[in-house]
């Protein structure tokens, strides 16, 4: 957590995101899982990944070419899914284990998944909180996260296992479940984005914008520093 709050401070003054609203918008997730009382315990996930070589899908251009190679592999590996690539992988009648959304991405295809079987780790930021409002109460199976350094103090029923968007935090959460092997798939980084993870684009693949180019290189920063310090093996899909 020490090592996650300067990644965690830096971010936040990098993009003069308000520190109070990811209090709030964690506390208001809090709140809907205790009342609805449908959230998973994390070490019922914890087996699915522990021990195990994990595909981790990223909305990237290389998503679909990714997931036609896995297709044909048959492969039984579990599969954590960051927000948009979930519709991608429904498209080919692949459900993922595990998707980690902050809930911007299709949430149809979110909520399909959802329902037949996959665990949804819903992520609270302060930019969210109305659709954490909407769409956190219908969702089961589900696991609270929090990027708040210091949550602990908060006496939150969240988890926080670092990284800052949907697809760094997929690997973070493959290292904090201890995976053996996190294999990365659609994670090209770069500045181009797809429509599976901005959906409002024209064309499949588009320049991104000057924001979304910028986070895209945090995750890459937060990537290789897992690759470096972190127990998980972590590759590209070759």
């Amino acid at each position: 957590m020490e090592t996650w709050k300067e990644f965690y401070n830096k971010i936040m003054d990098d993009f003069g995101f308000d520190k109070e609203k990811d209090v709030e918008s964690a506390r208001i997730l809090n709140e809907i899982i205790k009342k609805e009382k449908n959230n998973i315990d994390i070490e019922e996930v914890k087996e699915l990944i522990n021990g195990k070589e994990v595909y981790v899908f990223g909305a990237g251009p290389s998503l679909k070419k990714h997931i036609k190679i896995i297709k044909e592999k048959n492969t039984k590996n579990p599969i954590i899914a960051a927000d948009g690539a979930t519709k991608a992988l429904l498209e080919e009648n692949i459900i993922p284990n595990i998707i980690i959304s902050d809930l911007d991405g299709d949430i149809n295809s979110i909520i399909e998944a959802n329902k037949k079987g996959a665990i949804v780790v819903v992520h609270a930021h302060g930019d969210n909180i109305e659709k954490i409002k909407k769409h956190a109460k219908i969702l089961k199976n589900i696991i609270g996260s929090t990027q708040i350094p210091n949550f602990e103090q908060l006496k939150l029923n969240l988890i926080n296992y670092g990284g800052f968007t949907d697809g760094d935090r997929c690997c973070f959460l493959a290292e904090y479940l201890e995976a053996k092997k996190i294999i990365l798939c659609g994670m090209d980084f770069g500045i181009y984005v797809t429509k599976y993870s901005r959906p409002n684009i024209k064309n499949d693949i588009e320049i991104a914008d000057e924001i979304k180019q910028k986070k895209l290189k945090y995750a890459e920063e937060l990537v290789n520093w897992l690759k470096m310090h972190g127990k998980s093996d972590v590759v590209y899909l070759e």
